[in-house]
């Protein structure tokens, strides 16, 4: 499948004037999914992609649903563009849930991302759901590492702007840092709070950590047959 990348920015440009990052009343948060996706054989394209969701309620983090999808993803991988290949098979799984979370935290990056609009942001508009990106690795924007101590975080600032457009948060001591950005309909502030609130002594967050478990799982099934 032919992918044009003047295009993708083109949209991209038009779901970015859909973001809203308004604050959440976390209070009314009931349930919160994680979700991931891999692909069967990520060196070939077409290839199939699953993807997976996994909800919680919140905050006690206890897991009251999965779901997955398999689906043909077409689009080749191409640097700040994971959405297009990504984001129609995660639609296929979220469509399954029948418990809608409050907040997704997605594997990947929100706003943080050079044109404002990683797979977080991405997802969140058009679904028009709360969510959040936390990566395992930079994107986009400078910082400077957090101390060691687990809890300790820095910004992400725009180089060209110098805007606050995320933060570097150290989840457990002396182990790298995660990158966390809200995505959409939330804030800055909010999206490292819920994050903080659901790490429980691993690198990556519950949400994300176990979805990319069962993502493995399901992998290692549909494998199988």
């Amino acid at each position: 499948m032919k992918f044009s990348l003047d295009k993708a920015k083109k949209a991209q440009a038009i779901l970015r004037e859909k973001v809203n990052l308004k604050p959440l009343n976390l209070e009314n948060v009931k349930f919160i999914a994680g979700c991931d996706l891999t692909f069967t054989n990520p060196y070939r394209t077409p290839t199939l992609g699953i993807g997976a969701f996994v909800v919680f309620s919140y905050p006690d983090l206890k897991v009251v649903e999965k779901v997955f999808e398999v689906s043909e993803v077409k689009i080749s991988y191409f640097p700040g563009f994971l959405a297009f290949r990504e984001v129609p098979v995660l639609l296929k799984a979220y469509k399954k849930l029948k418990i809608k979370p409050d907040i997704v935290i997605v594997d990947g990056h929100g706003i943080a991302h050079p044109r404002r609009l990683g797979i977080a942001t991405h997802l969140g508009v058009v679904l028009k759901i709360p969510t959040i990106g936390c990566a395992k690795k930079p994107l986009y924007g400078v910082f400077k590492n957090p101390c060691e101590k687990a809890g300790c975080f820095e910004p992400i600032l725009d180089p060209k702007t110098k805007e606050n457009i995320g933060f570097v948060l150290r989840t457990k001591n002396k182990v790298k840092p995660v990158f966390i950005s809200p995505g959409n309909l939330i804030t800055l502030k909010d999206s490292l709070k819920v994050i903080k609130s659901v790490c429980r002594g691993y690198r990556i967050p519950e949400p994300t950590r176990l979805s990319h478990n069962y993502l493995q799982e399901v992998r290692k099934m549909y494998n199988s047959r």
